[in-house]
């Protein structure tokens, strides 16, 4: 039996009657979906505030992370860190009953690569070097947000040597050491100057290129900038290479984290981080918005506003919904909300990824 609970607010509600309550007492305008779950797992709750002059239609799905039948994951467009694709067609492909649109991407060279750190399964699958606020989740469905300390290595333990890694499944940058595994496509489509040393799925160097070279089933691509013919002799044929992630504390004890920017709230305070972050001019500008939070109970809240409005109205409204720690996904054209089978908010743009909400059907 799927597990599922909707409930659909309608019309206009006052934020100030949010404020605090863990579920807000709407009982003549809840319809409440009785036949999938009774325990809440997931509610969705739509209202509207206003922005000066401007009116803001805002979706809430609002997930309870201590019931046993949700999990939350991350779904790759074509399973493919460098690729754009719809969010609903994401989640559906997926089986997750809600989801909303995740990282910031670069666009580049038709390469779409997520901006910042995005890691599934305990496993790094893409790392632009970004380091700005993130959405965590442990194994117990905790949830940690701010900015994480990671670092990428690729470890030859035969000959001592640790190579730290600028990128990970990211166009390879000048000087820049970069590893591409099978989830960046076929080939690591690189250019220019430097060497690449190809890794097959049992850890052993098989090879060397100059550039593009074809991405082993199972293994990965050392791209390495500087490098040149002298490659080979530093690392033989036949080597042991591995890849690891090293991230600090609490970060190490994170399984799932998209990155997004800036963080909104933090211990239950506005706690706008644009300036902080150093985040480029446009993302200040009023655009339909994205954000996730977390409230002391352990809900997590995952918004969508429709309208002009500035992060910290976005702030002040995840706080309001009570949200103990907040943060901005990507906004604007990439606004995007599923539920339970059907686009909620839709701007028609494709993205790199989705913040997914699954249900085990026991």
């Amino acid at each position: 039996m799927k597990l599922f609970n909707n409930v659909l607010v309608k019309g206009l509600i006052s934020l100030s009657l949010l404020a605090g309550l863990s579920t807000p007492a709407f009982s003549k305008t809840q319809k409440t979906y009785s036949k999938y779950s009774a325990k809440n797992a997931v509610q969705h709750i739509f209202f509207k505030d206003h922005f000066y002059k401007n009116k803001l239609n805002a979706h809430l799905i609002k997930v309870d992370l201590n019931n046993p039948i949700v999990n939350i994951d991350v779904a790759l467009a074509y399973n493919n860190t460098n690729r754009k694709e719809r969010v609903s067609k994401m989640a559906s492909r997926v089986g997750a009953v809600a989801a909303i649109n995740g990282s910031f991407f670069h666009s580049r060279s038709s390469i779409d690569s997520p901006v910042g750190l995005l890691m599934v399964d305990g496993t790094v699958l893409s790392d632009s070097g970004h380091r700005r606020t993130s959405l965590g989740f442990t194994d117990d469905k905790k949830v940690i947000i701010g900015i994480p300390k990671v670092k990428n290595f690729a470890i030859i333990p035969e000959l001592g040597v640790n190579l730290k890694l600028n990128g990970i499944n990211q166009i390879r940058g000048k000087h820049h050491i970069t590893a591409y595994t099978s989830y960046f496509g076929p080939r690591t489509k690189t250019k220019g100057k430097g060497r690449e040393i190809i890794v097959d799925r049992d850890g052993r160097i098989t090879g060397y290129k100059y550039n593009n070279a074809q991405i082993p089933t199972g293994g990965f691509v050392i791209s390495i900038a500087d490098a040149n013919s002298t490659i080979a002799e530093k690392y033989p044929l036949g080597t042991q290479v591995y890849l690891d992630s090293v991230l600090g504390t609490p970060w190490n004890q994170v399984r799932t984290l998209i990155t997004g920017s800036p963080q909104l709230v933090k211990n239950g305070k506005v706690y706008n981080t644009y300036f902080k972050e150093k985040l480029q001019h446009s993302l200040s500008h009023s655009a339909t918005r994205t954000a996730v939070g977390v409230t002391h109970n352990n809900k997590l809240l995952m918004l969508t506003v429709s309208g002009k409005l500035s992060l910290t109205k976005l702030a002040q409204i995840m706080k309001r919904l009570g949200a103990k720690d907040a943060l901005a996904l990507d906004g604007g054209g990439s606004t995007d909300m599923y539920l339970k089978g059907k686009p909620v908010v839709t701007n028609y743009r494709p993205v790199t990824n989705a913040l997914v909400v699954k249900l085990n059907n026991g």
